[in-house]
Formats: structure tokens, sequence, C-alpha cells
């Protein structure tokens, strides 16, 4: 197998253990049985866990990196549109993969693996880069007078992420993803106002 089908493949079953038991319960030995592999073909890419846990996260967002493009940077749409079609695509992952149910940075982030610097900065990358995105977006919003009056680009991104981060702790707690539906249904109509004319289906 070439080195890079077993990196994929370690990191594919790195990221199935992590969204189910977390990083103190995903032991290098549980990814090793998930993916079939034999343990030295851990550490011939990977120096430590640490450093596996890294490369996992940088794979995990590279799983949305098309959805983002597809929908959060259409502009042939509203803003208002490309958040529902971007909301809505993470939910037919989850539906889809339901053994990802969640969020893998925020489960990360709830262990012993923030203490290490190294996955801190990680996760700290990924949830700027998250809401950068998000505020541009919402500054579209704002430009085109469509974005509550009572939010700023910067409040509605972090609303909307804090929002998402609890919906993914319900989703795992129920078992489901019908807490998702408050944030499909609601969250828009929160964040969002009507154009002057009514109309929320023209391009900005």
């Amino acid at each position: 197998m070439a080195k890079s089908d077993t990196r994929k493949r370690l990191l594919n079953a790195g990221i199935r253990v992590f969204m189910r038991e977390g990083y103190e319960g995903g032991g290098i030995t549980t990814i090793l049985s998930e993916a079939g592999m034999p343990k030295g073909s851990f550490y011939n890419l990977f120096p430590s866990k640490e450093e596996f846990a890294c490369a996992m996260l940088d794979a995990y967002i590279g799983i949305f990196d098309q959805l983002r493009t597809d929908t959060l940077l259409d502009k042939s749409l509203v803003p208002r549109l490309r958040l529902i079609n971007w909301l809505n695509g993470h939910r037919e992952y989850i539906e889809r993969e339901s053994e990802a149910a969640g969020c893998l940075a925020g489960i990360i982030g709830q262990t012993g693996a923030v203490s290490i610097e190294k996955i801190r900065q990680k996760l700290l990358a990924i949830f700027t880069s998250w809401e950068r995105d998000l505020i541009n977006l919402f500054n579209e919003a704002e430009h085109a007078q469509t974005l509550s009056p009572v939010m700023s680009p910067e409040s509605a991104a972090k609303l909307l992420i804090h929002s998402y981060e609890g919906v993914m702790i319900r989703i795992r707690i129920e078992g489901n993803t019908h807490p998702y539906d408050f944030l499909t249904q609601t969250l828009p109509d929160i964040l969002f106002t009507k154009t002057a004319q009514g109309s929320e289906l023209t391009p900005c």
C-alpha cells in the first residue's frame, strides 16, 4: 500500500475513533485496529499521538472544504440562502456518516488535549478560519441591509458557531439530528431580516 494511502486510511480511522471516544479514549491501538493496520505503520508516519491529532484535524476540516466553496462562498446566492445551504450540507454529512455525529474540533476541545499547546493552536486556527468566513458572509448581508439590525457581522458569526457547537453536543446525547432543526429553522430568522422589497432571492 502506498504511503499516502496508508496515511489517509489511518486518518480516516482516527476521525471515527476520536468522534466516538474522544482524545483520551482514542488510543493508538484502537486506531490501528479500526484501520486494520500494523503498529509500525503508525509510527512510520506520525512521531506522536499529538502530531497525529493535528493531522487528523486538518483531514477532518478538509472534508468540508468543497461544501464551503459550494455554499458559503457561492456569491450567486444571497447570504441567507448560502448559510442555509451550508447548514443543510453539514446535516446531510451527519445523517450519512452516523458515526461522525458531532464536531471533531469541539469534541477534542472538551478534553485534556487542549493542554497540549500544538493541539490548542490547531483548534484555535480552525475556529478562527471558520469565524472569518462567516464574518465575510455577514458583512455582505450587512452591506445588502439583510443582516438583523441587532447583529454585527462579528456577533452573528459568534452566535452561529456557539449555537452549532451546542447543537452538536445535543445530537450526540440524543442520538438523532432533531436538535439540528432548531439551527436550520430558527437561526436564519434570528440572523437575517428581509430586504426593503421583501425579497431574499436576488443575489447581493
